[in-house]
């Protein structure tokens, strides 16, 4: 603290450019000196900050290395007037290639340590914190989940309450790569159990959040954190509402976060999706349409394309039309039939052979129309596929396997039915009807044909199972790690009523089958932002090799 027990801090997110230390330092400069005009006496960046946490491999360069540490060294010329501490991350030389780390600079210089407060770089928030410790700085750099944030708060509340520190918590957000997570700059500033200062999260330009720390606080207990059920059926899906419409409220922002600056850096005219009037392609045309408006683009510049082939029905055909005229988007319709017939002839198939052929052949044909429109129109194409569907691998390679960026890659089917429900209601009343009704219809491919009627014949569950199972499998595998036998008993607890054992057992077996056997199509899908706590990305979400076999998880049911 300060000589009259008063110490005012800053928190500083700054918009980044990735591998360009000197433009970072620049904004870096600008901020403190801003911050430094509002009497901030200690200004805290975030973790690796003059390079972006996100480059990966190549913070282990040399060369960004040293480029990282000129640009300090410029940053503490330029601050050695300003009158207060300035911390801020760089990546060092260590073994390994590189450890993150952090310079505290005092009037122009670099100081080892300073007495007043405790240094923490990474993730994670520790559990206790050592004695005389009276104010922590903690430079991070996390990708934003659902329920983090809350839980982020929860932790630092409680351990600000229990030590009686005050802690600044100082995040990355603008600029970092969004290839499969967004980053949010959530900084937080705590003190004896209060929250002092919280910065807006999701913002895309730089930003400063202050708090006058005083040694006379009081302490205020912090809230339990709920306990939830046991079993839940439905792990995804929260059961409260109100809990539900922040879930999904959280999510659209972090999907509108990473489509956003995606189209910023490529500097693409127009997004391009292919409209089925199914669940998938509806809410990745929500996310984009959210993001045009957010940028203040015209939806115009949205181009939709629906894609009648031989098992589209009359129900979907009139969504997906009724959907993008009701959005105001770039409605177009291009029939594949008479394109996947001369394939047919080409390849020597029998179209009267409905066979796998006969299906991903509609699909490569819809996804080959769309990049070219992309490229056509400057333009980047939005991929649609769900967590559900990645995990099953129920889709096709290069197919409606492939996109430049795709919007839906961790929201998995369940949930993505109330988000569908939930923006109906709260973002987009103009297409009330037709989301609800969206929802309402049944999942499928469409790639057989219809019935004599025009109505769905080919239903994906009755194919490969329950969404709501799968759903639940995928949650106890891949978060708990939970092996088959126990992912049973509980689904049977669970769904009691409703599943019996035999049943339950039948589409696991199938699920572990297809989990493992379709890794294949997850080691080189596209990217996409990450929104939750099961994430199948390869980059760096689920590591696995695409020749594993399913033979130990499958006779551990036996």
């Amino acid at each position: 603290m300060s000589k009259n027990g008063v110490l005012k801090v800053a928190a500083v997110t700054p918009r980044v450019w990735l591998a360009d230390p000197a433009k970072n330092a620049a904004e870096i400069i600008r901020l403190a000196g801003e911050a430094a005009g509002e009497g901030a006496d200690i200004i805290v960046f975030p973790e690796l900050c003059l390079t972006g946490a996100t480059c990966g491999d190549l913070l282990k360069q040399p060369l960004l290395q040293e480029a990282a540490r000129k640009a300090a060294e410029t940053v503490a010329q330029a601050v050695a007037g300003l009158g207060a501490t300035v911390v801020l991350g760089l990546p060092v030389p260590a073994e390994g290639g590189f450890a993150s780390g952090a310079a505290v600079i005092r009037r122009g210089r670099f100081v080892g340590r300073d007495s007043r407060f405790l240094l923490v770089t990474g993730d994670r928030i520790p559990s206790d914190l050592p004695e005389d410790t009276s104010l922590v700085l903690h430079l991070a750099a996390v990708p934003e989940v659902v329920t983090l944030h809350a839980k982020r708060k929860q932790a630092l509340a409680e351990l600000t309450y229990r030590t009686g520190a005050a802690y600044v918590y100082c995040a990355a957000g603008y600029g970092e790569s969004t290839g499969d997570a967004v980053y949010a700059g959530p900084s937080l500033v705590y003190q004896k159990g209060r929250l002092l200062a919280e910065a807006e999260r999701f913002r895309t330009e730089s930003g400063i959040v202050y708090a006058t720390l005083d040694a006379s606080a009081e302490a205020v207990e912090p809230a339990a954190a709920p306990v939830p059920p046991a079993v839940n059926a439905h792990p995804f899906v929260p059961s409260d509402p109100d809990v539900l419409a922040t879930r999904c409220e959280e999510i659209l922002s972090i999907q509108v976060a990473g489509l956003r600056t995606r189209l910023e850096h490529v500097g693409c005219k127009t997004a391009v999706l292919g409209i089925s009037g199914g669940l998938d392609s509806t809410l990745a045309l929500l996310v984009t349409a959210a993001t045009f408006d957010s940028l203040g683009k015209d939806r115009k510049d949205i181009i939709a394309v629906t894609m009648p082939g031989f098992g589209t029905s009359t129900r979907t055909h009139s969504n997906a039309s009724d959907l993008m005229a009701a959005l105001g988007v770039d409605a177009r319709e291009i029939p594949i039939g008479a394109a996947v017939s001369q394939h047919f002839s080409d390849i020597c198939h029998d179209p009267e052979n409905h066979n796998v052929t006969f299906e991903n052949a509609q699909a490569r044909e819809r996804t080959q129309i769309l990049m070219d429109i992309a490229n056509d129109t400057d333009g980047l194409v939005v991929g649609t596929g769900d967590l559900s569907e990645i995990a099953l691998g129920w889709c096709t390679y290069n197919g409606d396997h492939m996109a430049n960026y795709t919007v839906n890659a961790d929201v998995p089917k369940t949930l993505m039915q109330a988000m569908v429900r939930w923006a109906a209601v709260n973002r987009f009343p103009e297409a009330r009807e037709t989301l609800l009704d969206i929802v309402d219809t049944p999942i499928s491919p469409e790639l057989t044909p219809v019935d004599e009627h025009g109505n769905i014949k080919q239903k994906t569950e009755d194919l490969v199972g329950p969404y709501e199972l799968h759903d639940f499998f995928l949650y106890h595998l891949v978060r708990h790690a939970r092996r088959p036998r126990e992912i049973r008993a509980l689904a049977v607890e669970a769904f009691a009523g409703k599943y019996d054992e035999a049943t339950v057992d039948r589409w696991l077996r199938k699920f572990l089958w297809r989990f493992f056997s379709q890794q294949f199509k997850r080691s080189c899908s596209p990217e996409g932002p990450r929104v939750g706590s099961v994430c199948l990305s390869p980059r760096g979400a689920w590591a696995a090799p695409s020749d594993v076999s399913a033979s130990l998880w499958v006779s551990d049911l036996d």
